[in-house]
């Protein structure tokens, strides 16, 4: 929670990053989303980002969840209601709005 004089946390304050795709890997559990080694190292805590996907979902991975990998880790993309995010979540190459913080292990697609 914010402190007792600041209903909120400030986030984002040097502008929205924006991290990009790697590669597209569907395999029989989910929809793996590869990106650049160490794309979270340097953000804060919690805040949000701008994710350009390069490469579109093959249409095998529509109805399987998401994850995101960089470096060995896997985070699962979710949906408001903590629903895991799919395939047909992200219709196509584009850029993406999502929320993350480190702390809970949330990566949260806000459009699609």
């Amino acid at each position: 929670m914010g402190t007792t004089n600041f209903p909120m946390n400030f986030v984002n304050r040097l502008g929205i990053p924006l991290i990009e795709s790697a590669s597209v890997t569907v395999n029989t559990d989910n929809v793996v989303i590869s990106l650049a080694n160490r794309s979270f190292r340097w953000l804060n805590q919690k805040g949000t980002i701008l994710f350009r996907l390069n490469q579109p979902i093959p249409t095998t991975g529509d109805a399987l969840p998401v994850v995101f990998e960089v470096n060995g880790f896997t985070q699962p993309v979710t949906l408001v209601g903590n629903t895991n995010a799919v395939g047909t979540d992200f219709p196509g190459v584009g850029v993406y709005f999502l929320y993350y913080d480190k702390d809970c292990n949330i990566m949260q697609l806000l459009n699609s």
